[in-house]
């Protein structure tokens, strides 16, 4: 390889770094976090909810997977997170269920959700983990985390089934067990 092509693969090399240097800082700059806590855990297993927080909860009422409360301003703007009123009856509920019922080979936490600078601005309740984004402009707190009623790989059992037709048009049933 002679020295011009040794330079340019070089150059390249540096501005590949560099480009993804400045993506991944532009990624991470309102990144937030969990900070395992058995305060927290011991809060939800008493219904015990926090002054001033607005409660959420994540996927459906009858088969939520966490349970979120943020002090205002900071909200939650998805449509897989539910408000839910810390004093009804569908928060015992739900608290309830993602308590009973964690995701295969996990269990049940509780912790503080961190803003980037590391300030607690709220609490999570879940077997799950997760991914946490604050935008400081308008307060919105953002979770990734799994989706399992989506992931088919085992979640809901090996299931057994049957099904008619050929190609993409055939028709089915699954049932998991």
């Amino acid at each position: 390889m002679n020295r011009f092509r040794i330079f340019r693969l070089l150059q390249y090399m540096a501005m590949s770094v560099a480009i993804w240097g400045i993506l991944y800082g532009c990624a991470t700059a309102n990144r937030g976090g969990l900070r395992n806590s058995r305060e927290v855990g011991r809060a939800f297993e008493t219904f015990h909810v926090y002054p001033d927080h607005r409660y959420w909860y994540y996927y459906l009422e009858n088969n939520p997977y966490a349970v979120v409360g943020l002090e205002p301003p900071y909200h939650i703007e998805d449509i897989n997170w539910k408000e839910v009123d810390p004093n009804s009856k569908t928060f015992e509920k739900v608290v309830g269920l993602v308590e009973s019922f964690p995701a295969p080979g996990a269990y049940t936490y509780g912790a503080f959700i961190l803003d980037d600078q590391g300030r607690q601005i709220g609490v999570w309740y879940s077997s799950l983990s997760a991914g946490i984004i604050v935008n400081p402009e308008n307060q919105v707190v953002s979770v990734t985390t799994a989706m399992p009623w989506i992931n088919d790989d085992g979640w809901y059992g090996g299931g057994v089934g049957f099904g008619v037709g050929s190609g993409g048009g055939g028709v089915g049933i699954r049932l998991g067990f």
